[in-house]
């Protein structure tokens, strides 16, 4: 495993607006060079979420803890595409060979936190409706209170979001635990949420014209959105983004 770097290693920079559709357009690039491969990856990512959701109960915090595995897979194996290396089937499993750990770690840490969040957004939801959550009567407020709600809302999980973008990336890439990793990620991602928020929208509209035909286009959808968080660390945190 990496060794853990010092606390001021890896400090992000400051990107244009415009690098978060960069951030996707060189993503695709990188899947473009070896598509069967990487739909070989999406395949086996969505196969694993959909046994795991036959699961009762135990399905769904199996997905918690293995989907930051799998990012860290992507994010390992666009390293070596971005290199010029071939990409080979068992890549789609490199997160598990030295990083099971932290990875799990963070999908553990992550979900406490989303949790968390949730909580403190329902109760300052209540406390706008005085002290009790009715429907009827959170659409009774004065639209100014509805849009203030809903901006808390909205504010509270893309900050949450961004306790995650990076995170990955930072655990596979540069050695850092969960909890520095999503420091690292929220450092990142406020000094460039701008350019986080573009991507995150691109890849919103790509996502929508991936499930048109009968879903099939999420194969090559979900590499490019890992891909993604691997281009958007080097650009933040490494050399910029891959030239291809």
């Amino acid at each position: 495993m990496i060794p853990a770097p010092p606390s001021h290693a890896f400090a992000p920079r400051r990107v244009p607006l415009a690098h978060g559709w960069q951030w996707v357009l060189q993503a695709f690039r990188l899947v473009r060079e070896q598509p069967l491969t990487w739909v070989l990856f999406a395949s086996s990512y969505l196969l694993l979420h959909i046994v795991l959701g036959m699961l009762p109960a135990i399905g769904q915090l199996l997905a918690i803890m293995l989907a930051p595995v799998f990012a860290g897979s992507f994010v390992l194996a666009a390293q070596r595409a971005d290199r010029g290396d071939t990409l080979r089937p068992g890549d789609v499993l490199a997160g598990f060979q030295e990083f099971a750990r932290p990875l799990i770690g963070l999908g553990l840490s992550y979900f406490g936190l989303l949790v968390l969040t949730m909580l403190l957004l329902m109760l300052a939801l209540m406390a706008m409706l005085g002290g009790m959550h009715d429907p009827e009567k959170m659409q009774a407020l004065p639209l100014g209170k509805q849009l203030v709600g809903m901006l808390l809302m909205g504010g509270g999980l893309f900050v949450a979001s961004l306790l995650y973008w990076f995170a990955p990336a930072a655990v596979v890439l540069a050695g850092f635990d969960p909890l520095r990793a999503m420091r690292r990620s929220l450092a990142g991602g406020l000094l460039n949420w701008q350019a986080v928020l573009l991507c995150g929208v691109v890849l919103a509209v790509l996502l929508f014209i991936a499930l048109l035909p009968a879903g099939l286009g999420l194969l090559l959808w979900l590499p490019v959105m890992f891909v993604t968080v691997y281009t958007a660390w080097q650009d933040v945190f490494g050399d910029g983004l891959p030239q291809r």
